[in-house]
């Protein structure tokens, strides 16, 4: 039995809503595709009587083609650019062997940036279609792997029966308050994401005092690259429901790592390009829940690290 996906089961799941003007696929992320991507992940053509075919079998040059993915499986998913592998591997440092694109410099820091936001806001392709031709292929051969549903999906959907859904009037008011990006993690759940999506410099510690009251619903936040400092991570400390905290770049140090040393849920901790020094690894590795951590860019080097004990099935990104 085979499942074939096409360009029309693809778009109900793209849409979102978005706070201002979204990223313009065809104007930011069509470009840099086309510049960086493309040559290598296009539909097969001849060269030197030699037939090229797309690397890993991905093509990005058409939105059916993009969105099925490579032979490894999907690689961008909506809303989630840590889930998107698309994502994750033009954010690797190029010293490492999966880095994409493999040839050149790596994307700069604001491309990045763009692919991050665009994909955190639902991967919208505008009325792009791209190449449409080998629709007909788009075949995965295990349907049973396709209606999966994905584990982090699962786990937030156990996790917010026992919540109480914070009032769509609230959530607004308290948009309009912070300029962040506040919505419900998935439809009809009552657990909540805060990301920041345009304007990071606008961002402070006052800022975080408009989400207080919302500090039981909130389990995954964004803030990377804002001016959040060690008293901003006060209020962070509240928000006890956490489990994915992303503070790359943003103006901390180790007295922020205590304060946030205390948020028994979290898994996900981004502290990349921080101020945060080896002192602060040891309450971090008490952490009971945590999973990833990523102190890539800080001063907690690798020979700290290793020279550490590191708790088993923790994954570290230095």
């Amino acid at each position: 039995m085979f499942a074939r996906i096409f360009i029309f089961s693809v778009l109900p799941f793209i849409q979102t809503y978005l706070l201002g003007e979204g990223i313009n696929f065809v104007r930011e992320i069509l470009p840099i595709f086309k510049d960086r991507c493309i040559e290598c992940h296009q539909a097969p053509f001849e060269k030197n009587g030699r037939l090229i075919k797309p690397k890993a079998g991905l093509r990005m040059d058409g939105l059916a083609h993009l969105m099925f993915g490579s032979d490894e499986g999907p690689v961008l998913v909506p809303n989630h650019p840590s889930k998107s592998p698309l994502y994750n591997r033009v954010y690797l440092p190029e010293e490492d062997d999966d880095r994409m694109p493999p040839k050149g410099d790596p994307l700069n820091g604001k491309q990045q940036d763009l692919i991050r936001q665009w994909i955190g806001q639902g991967a919208d392709f505008g009325t792009w279609r791209g190449a449409t031709d080998g629709l007909d292929q788009l075949v995965r051969k295990d349907p049973s792997e396709l209606a999966k549903v994905p584990e982090f999906v699962s786990f937030y959907q156990q996790m917010g029966q026992n919540f109480k859904a914070v009032s769509s009037e609230l959530i607004s008011q308290t948009r309009k308050a912070t300029g962040l990006l506040i919505r419900p993690i998935g439809k009809g759940s009552s657990l909540l994401e805060v990301r920041v999506v345009t304007r990071h410099g606008r961002v402070k510690d006052s800022t975080l005092e408009q989400l207080l009251p919302l500090a039981g619903s909130i389990v995954k936040l964004d803030l990377r690259e804002t001016m959040i400092t060690d008293d901003g991570c006060r209020i962070i400390a509240e928000l006890t429901n956490l489990v994915e905290l992303n503070l790359r770049g943003c103006q901390i140090g180790d007295g922020g790592v205590t304060r946030i040393s205390q948020l028994s849920k979290l898994q996900t901790l981004n502290l990349g390009c921080t101020r945060v020094t080896k002192e602060a690894l040891s309450p971090l590795l008490k952490l009971p829940a945590l999973v990833h951590l990523n102190v890539w860019q800080t001063q907690i080097g690798a020979e700290t690290i290793n020279s550490r004990s590191v708790r088993s099935g923790l994954i570290l990104v230095k």
